[in-house]
């Protein structure tokens, strides 16, 4: 106890004395040192906590702005992939306009009675190569009729249901169509036959026929299953087959078999 006395008896006489000291600096007009040396250290504290305050403003307003640029880009994202969406809608409402165009101008010049239809389902890959139409039976669509977009030939009806019908197209097994040549010297008769690939094969044309690459060939009419003068393809390579003695080419089909949206069937026998 008597420790503890001399202890606190000690400490307030260094304050009296501390508390004296400082009145008689100030008194006089005299800095106190040890008053400059707390201030010193109070205002060191001061600029360390501004700097920390500062430092923890700016990382909050940065954290901020990126949050929005960040929402921003999202918003822009959003904006771009809907501009996309509608030119490519755009694009194919322009591809089916373009294709009613040129079926109105094929119409006049087609024989006996077409009706429109709309594809419906396409199944353009090998071993299938058929497309469904909204064309049926009830709307007098038979088997064995030929069906043509604006661009071409696409082929022939192989199955009516009431309210569809399954077309197989040209490039698919099995299919043949009488065709003609446009070549520019002379025109040329032949057989263009489906392979279950993306091109048709060219045959039976006289080994002295003028055929080159670029000629249009269009069909025959032999028959009288497929109207004259149709388009079918264009002629991309040529070769002649001596075992056979024949001519034979790659033709690259007039429609685009993937991008059909409506085209015109015949109606009845």
């Amino acid at each position: 106890m008597k420790r503890r006395r001399w202890t606190w008896l000690i400490l307030a006489a260094l304050g009296l004395a501390l508390g004296v000291y400082h009145n008689q600096r100030v008194h006089y007009g005299e800095v106190n040192p040890i008053t400059a040396l707390i201030r010193g250290i109070i205002l060191s504290m001061q600029r360390g906590v501004y700097a920390a305050t500062a430092t923890t403003e700016q990382f909050f307003t940065t954290l901020t702005h990126a949050r929005a640029v960040l929402r921003e880009h999202d918003q822009l994202a959003i904006e771009n992939a809907y501009l996309k969406q509608e030119l490519e809608r755009l694009r194919l409402v322009e591809t089916e306009n373009e294709s009613l165009r040129q079926l109105l101008s094929l119409r006049p010049h087609l024989p006996h009675e077409w009706i429109g239809c709309r594809v419906i389902a396409s199944y353009p890959q090998p071993g299938q190569q058929t497309l469904i139409i909204d064309r049926g039976a009830r709307d007098g669509v038979l088997a064995g009729a030929p069906v043509v977009a604006g661009e071409g030939l696409i082929g022939v009806v192989e199955h009516a249901d009431p309210n569809a019908a399954v077309v197989r197209m040209l490039v698919a097994p099995r299919m043949a169509v009488s065709v003609k040549v446009l070549n520019a010297q002379k025109a040329s008769t032949g057989v263009c036959e489906g392979r279950g690939e993306s091109l048709l094969l060219l045959n039976f044309i006289p080994p002295e026929a003028p055929l080159q690459p670029g000629d249009r060939v269009v069909t025959a009419g032999l028959g009288g299953k497929y109207p004259q003068n149709l388009p079918v393809g264009v002629v991309e390579r040529v070769w002649l087959d001596r075992q056979y003695s024949v001519k034979k080419a790659w033709v690259r089909p007039a429609v685009d078999f993937e991008q059909l949206s409506v085209a015109l069937v015949k109606r009845g026998r």
